[in-house]
């Protein structure tokens, strides 16, 4: 129900290839983490850019662990007026990444994300 697309300013994304109701799980993805303290390191290098943090946590200290997706919701762009969120659940084998649809996105949309921590990316202007 996705593909990943070239956009000339913000390189890949995510789109959509057939309707996408409001609610569907479009992917779920296992997570990987790091601590706050290997951010530093994190930051120099590409993987940043496909790097999140989650919302709750952020809320309350912006000094939090970071985590990767190892699936396309890692290539979803960031908009102040997403179509989509991640709902992170933990099971008995990890952390999960849930693409959620937040409305319906139409066929050849664009898949947006809501980047919790866009004030951390000195590039931003380059994938908004």
């Amino acid at each position: 129900m996705i593909e990943v697309k070239f956009f000339d300013k913000k390189e890949r994304g995510i789109v959509s290839t057939k309707l996408i109701t409001k609610d569907t799980l479009i992917e779920a993805a296992p997570v990987g983490s790091f601590p706050a303290e290997q951010w530093s390191i994190i930051n120099k290098t590409e993987v940043f850019k496909y790097c999140f943090v989650i919302p709750a946590e952020y809320e309350k200290k912006q000094n939090v662990g970071g985590y990767i997706a190892f699936g396309l919701s890692s290539l979803c762009n960031h908009s102040e007026t997403p179509n989509a969120y991640i709902n992170w659940v933990k099971d008995e084998i990890g952390l999960w990444a849930h693409l959620i649809a937040s409305k319906d996105i139409q066929p050849g949309e664009e898949v947006l994300l809501l980047y919790t921590n866009i004030d951390q990316y000195s590039l931003a202007n380059k994938f908004i």
